[in-house]
């Protein structure tokens, strides 16, 4: 069994393994550039337009020792927002959105 699993390892390696030389060639992806005058948005490549992406998170549990009361749910609550801006002729042109669960 374990032969035939080493025979396996190498013949896989062999087919899909890829050498230094292809890793060299490789073409590098651009990756996102922070924008000047906007601390927190960044530039994804290609687009004109900055953004940031922002959320929370809060969770709680209520531990109250009374056993006469209801037993109460935990709290979670998390929110996200993107905040998009592009320049354009007109001035600035600005998209936000921001999607909420839970209580607070």
């Amino acid at each position: 069994m374990r032969r035939s699993l080493f025979s396996l390892a190498i013949l896989i390696n062999a087919t899909f393994g890829a050498s230094a030389l292809d890793l060299d060639l490789a073409k590098i992806a651009p990756t996102m550039e922070a924008c000047p005058g906007k601390p927190g948005f960044v530039r994804m490549p290609g687009a004109q337009s900055c953004t940031r992406l922002s959320g929370r998170v809060a969770a709680g549990i209520d531990a109250r020792v009374n056993r006469d009361g209801p037993a109460t749910a935990p709290m979670v609550a998390g929110r996200i927002a993107i905040d998009n801006r592009a320049d354009t002729d007109l001035g600035e042109v600005r998209t936000y959105v921001r999607i909420g669960n839970g209580r607070r």
